[in-house]
């Protein structure tokens, strides 16, 4: 019997030989492979299995576990027997579409979306919005411990959309990708691919000056995704009260011009400003927490930091 990946609320369970459930609006029987299946625990002793009962399993495994075994097949099984699921995973990718802000629900996203995804494995659209989604979720303050990991996930789907059909967005996000990973040969190719599409304007004119500073060997000494990820290891000192060296790290950080250029959420300026306050530099943590305000002036944790320390 396989595995379940979350035993305190999964089994698995294998149907006999020539187990059905009723499918379409004649209720038809309709033949479940012989593979196991994820049940909810409070279901597994039942005596009398129910369609709904077997459905709901695989519906709530695959929300968890998109890319388990068998995945494909369980997403086909809700397809032809439980299809009132998959419209309901339009409607709560609609739902957290309005609720982007918090990485929990963007990752959400992504496994429904990797639903949907097994039932059309060559659908362009699915892979480019799946690599969006990882590469937004990416680069978010609260989640840049993953940040290679995202990227790298993101870069995945991406090469497989472009592969497919031909697609400046994709082309241009592999780019960002290829340039924050230090491949700034392969960014060049890619914007150059994005710039030869564009018509004049404000986009093609700020991707033709990335292209002059590559040409002339103007970028970053080290990949820039290093030091996003030092952002997280002086989060980590300041959780662990060592003020001194989160600041240490976060100075160090910010004086990358190449990184403040390309990324500035207002939580990174503000998370400086809270490493300096700690450390009884009052003047330069206003200073910061001005420059998240300047960002996002309805950033509330700067705007309570400011007052804190202008105070």
């Amino acid at each position: 019997m396989s595995s379940s990946l979350s035993p305190d609320f999964f089994v698995m369970w294998t149907p006999e030989p020539g187990r059905t459930i009723e499918v379409g609006p004649k209720r038809e029987p309709m033949e479940l492979p012989a593979i196991p299946l994820p049940l909810r625990k409070e279901d597994a002793d039942r005596e009398h299995l129910s369609d709904d009962q077997i459905g709901e399993g695989l519906f709530d495994y695959l929300r968890q576990f998109p890319d388990c075994p068998h995945a494909a097949e369980y997403a086909r099984i809700l397809n032809e027997g439980f299809p009132h699921y998959l419209a309901e995973i339009g409607s709560q990718i609609v739902m957290l579409d309005a609720r982007q802000v918090d990485p929990l629900y963007i990752r959400r996203k992504i496994r429904l979306l990797k639903i949907l995804l097994l039932l059309e494995p060559e659908n362009p659209g699915l892979l480019q919005q799946i690599g969006m989604a990882y590469y937004q979720v990416g680069t978010m303050f609260s989640e840049l411990a993953n940040c290679r990991t995202d990227l790298l996930r993101a870069m995945n789907y991406f090469q497989k959309a472009l592969g497919r059909v031909e697609d400046l967005t994709s082309l241009n996000y592999l780019a960002q990708i290829d340039y924050l990973l230090g491949d700034y040969s392969a960014a060049a190719r890619r914007w150059q691919g994005v710039v030869d599409r564009l018509p004049q304007g404000e986009a093609r004119s700020r991707l033709e000056e990335r292209l002059s500073a590559i040409d002339r060997d103007d970028v970053p000494g080290q990949p820039l995704v290093d030091d996003i990820e030092r952002i997280s290891k002086a989060a980590e000192h300041y959780n662990e009260q060592r003020y001194d060296d989160a600041l240490a790290v976060m100075s160090e950080v910010l004086d990358n011009a190449y990184l403040t250029a390309l990324y500035q959420p207002p939580e990174l300026f503000h998370f400086y400003g809270l490493c300096l306050e700690k450390n009884y530099d009052l003047r330069s943590a206003a200073e910061a927490f001005q420059q998240a305000l300047e960002i996002d002036a309805d950033y509330k944790p700067a705007q309570e930091g400011l007052e804190r320390v202008a105070g």
